[in-house]
């Protein structure tokens, strides 16, 4: 509606110095929506790796999934790389930034069109929407192989990563931060038992390693 309104031609009754006003107006407002568009495209990008920001899933993609979440299957995958905090000491901060932004192209590239957000630290969430639990699994440890295939130089020498994955399916009827328990609970699961795998949290069961 305020496309069209801005496309509307000036009433006839515009003197001419009200109809150079009235343009200069509509074009001050037409710059200052496409500012607050860039803006809000800003918010929704994590500086470090250009994946997707915590605000994009909680400022929009959240209402998305819950609207669709009883027609399509939805499947929540969240990843941390292991022994993160080890790179940070021995190597330094810098080489742990250079392995988060090789690991997010990665899964990024092999994401396609689902996307990949940066939750937090060295943690990337990956939401998967019509995809069946069993194709989410099989992208999961994909992403899981190639990282660990991946040599990543810091210009100090090589080194590799790997990634712990847990997934759930995401239930419309909990709230996402219930939803979000049950993935990090599964995450939680394969690092304790024993890391660089994937986990399919299972609701009224024990965690199903896979």
């Amino acid at each position: 509606m305020t496309n069209q309104a801005a496309k509307s031609p000036l009433p006839s009754f515009f003197a001419e110095p009200e109809r150079a006003e009235f343009l200069s107006l509509r074009a001050a407002n037409a710059a200052l929506r496409e500012q607050l568009d860039t803006m809000r495209g800003l918010a929704f990008r994590d500086q470090l790796t250009g994946l997707f920001s915590r605000h994009y899933l909680t400022d929009y993609l959240e209402q998305k999934m819950r609207e669709t979440g009883d027609e399509s299957n939805i499947v929540l995958a969240l990843c941390d790389i292991d022994d993160f905090k080890a790179i940070n000491d021995v190597r330094g901060h810098q080489s742990g930034d250079i392995a988060i932004v090789c690991i997010a192209d990665i899964l990024d590239d092999l994401a396609g069109n689902h996307p990949v957000i940066r939750w937090g630290g060295e943690e990337l969430l990956i939401v998967l929407s019509s995809m069946p639990e069993h194709e989410a699994l099989r992208l999961c440890n994909r992403m899981r192989e190639e990282v660990a295939a991946y040599r990543i130089d810091d210009g100090a020498g090589e080194f590799s990563c790997t990634l712990t994955f847990g997934l759930s399916s995401f239930d419309p009827d909990l709230t996402f931060a219930e939803n979000f328990v049950l993935v990090d609970r599964a995450l939680y699961h394969g690092k304790e038992t024993g890391k660089n795998r994937c986990t399919f949290a299972q609701p009224e069961a024990s965690s199903e390693q896979r």
